[in-house]
């Protein structure tokens, strides 16, 4: 069985950009998608910097709205990919009360990489018989 490094960027500090990477958290679900979507595996992506339970939570928010519905797709999002397997969430403390989450994308796989090769491949054989 071959294990794989993670490999993460240095421990943030509250000196560093938001998001520890110099690349903004996603704004939107699609930005999220599309950003997971062209990411190879290990490579963290920022969801957010703050405190998520409390972000999302509209009598305690202070963020906008729209901002906050837009915030709690993206967690959303993020956890049904990480319940399916396709990422880690994991979050780190950068000052009080202040969290860079991030979703680490996960290799596929194998079995999943072997099955989208050979799925192509039967209905062919099919044809020929």
């Amino acid at each position: 069985m071959r294990v794989e490094r993670l490999t993460i960027k240095p421990l943030i500090s509250p000196q560093m950009s938001s998001s520890g990477s110099g690349v903004p958290p996603v704004l939107s679900e699609t930005e999220f998608c599309d950003r997971l979507a062209d990411a190879v595996p290990n490579e963290a992506i920022t969801y957010h910097v703050g405190m998520l339970a409390r972000d999302r939570y509209w009598p305690l928010s202070k963020l906008p709205e729209d901002q906050r519905v837009a915030l709690g797709a993206i967690a959303n999002r993020a956890l049904k990919l990480a319940e399916a397997g396709r990422v880690h969430l994991v979050q780190r403390r950068i000052a009080e009360e202040r969290f860079v989450y991030l979703a680490i994308v996960r290799p596929q796989p194998r079995r999943a990489l072997r099955a989208m090769l050979v799925k192509p491949v039967r209905p062919m054989l099919a044809e020929a018989a």
